[in-house]
């Protein structure tokens, strides 16, 4: 607490916001509550990361961890991946529009909040809750996405009353390369890059070194949303000259022949979401899809797809998504260190 004012830290596990905290630690600056909104997505690595922070900040008198997720009443899915694949779709980013921040970042923090005591006792008294975001001295550029309005809270008149909005490392002078340094200098590994693990707006070398099973699913994504798509020819929309990278990365994968698991061992059918509007109307093949289709593709290099359908046969294995850490969400939770990393 600063004065009478509460403080969040909304803590992305990646290296700006660790180096934050590291950081804040440094210049005596506690927080009261460390929030991560898992989005059940995140790299593999990430989440091997966390508790080994979390860790770290309770042995320097921090509060631990504090998960948040999103909680569906009625959907199929628990997270961001099977958001997409459910729903034959993709990202909000492949489009240019980051509403996947929104719904699966923002508003479980904003929900757990709002059940927090002394965010509401603050409220009660007309005192705004502190909140700091880990976005680095070179990202000033990031400020005008629609992912950053959302974290700042200027999209949304009612966050600019409750919460006084601050990002330390603008503040501090402190870019991304200083906080690799801050963070080995703490004795921590370096975590990966935070972003799920099929973001669109990732880099080459980042499929390059991303997991086998974290490219199946990947797979898996762009193969249930390509009959649907009528813009774009997948996550990274069309193919680029810059780089010559394809407008997928199934192709991209394909082309470099990276490892994936197989596909059929994460299901053997994909049960798309009953309510899923998209496919009921049918599929199309126009705009970006020339050539052959991913299915083709993946056929023709010998791997085994599995069959996308509306009324799964209960005989066959069907598609699961990797709830990472989901099942540990405090969102509903009341109180105010609640640490959840026992059983992660």
């Amino acid at each position: 607490m600063i004065g009478n004012q509460p403080l969040i830290v909304s803590y992305g596990a990646g290296r700006d916001s660790t180096a934050m905290l590291i950081e804040m630690h440094r210049r005596g600056i506690r927080p009261d509550v460390i929030l991560f909104a898992n989005v059940g997505s995140e790299k593999q690595a990430t989440y091997r990361f966390i508790p080994v922070f979390d860790q770290w900040l309770k042995d320097h008198g921090f509060p631990g961890i504090t998960i948040v997720a999103y909680r569906p009443k009625w959907a199929p899915y628990h997270t961001l991946e099977g958001n997409m694949i459910l729903n034959a779709t993709l990202p909000g980013a492949t489009f240019n529009m980051h509403t996947c921040a929104v719904k699966f970042k923002i508003e479980p923090q904003q929900r757990w909040t709002g059940h927090w005591g002394p965010a509401r006792r603050a409220w009660s008294r007309g005192i705004k809750v502190l909140k700091y975001i880990g976005f680095d001295c070179d990202e000033t550029h990031r400020l005008k996405d629609a992912d950053a309005k959302a974290h700042s809270g200027e999209a949304d008149p009612k966050e600019q009353e409750r919460f006084e909005h601050h990002m330390p490392l603008m503040e501090w002078g402190i870019n991304l390369e200083k906080c690799k340094e801050i963070i080995d200098a703490a004795g921590l590994p370096i975590p990966p890059k935070s972003a799920c693990f099929f973001c669109p707006s990732q880099k080459p070398q980042e499929v390059n070194d991303a997991e086998p099973e974290d490219r199946a699913r990947t797979i898996l994504m762009e193969y249930a949303a390509e009959p649907y798509n009528r813009k774009v020819r997948g996550l990274w929309r069309r193919p680029r000259l810059s780089d010559g990278r394809p407008g997928s990365i199934t192709e991209y994968i394909l082309e470099r022949r990276l490892p994936f698991t197989p596909l059929t061992l994460l299901g053997r059918q994909i049960v798309l979401n009953p309510n899923c509007q998209k496919a009921r109307k049918g599929s199309t093949f126009r705009g970006p899809h020339m050539g052959p289709s991913l299915r083709e593709l993946l056929v023709a290099a010998g791997h085994e797809v599995p069959e996308v359908v509306m009324d799964g046969n209960s005989n066959v294995p069907a598609y699961r998504e990797d709830r990472r850490g989901v099942e540990l969400s405090a969102e509903d939770e009341d109180e105010e260190h609640r640490t959840l990393f026992s059983s992660l």
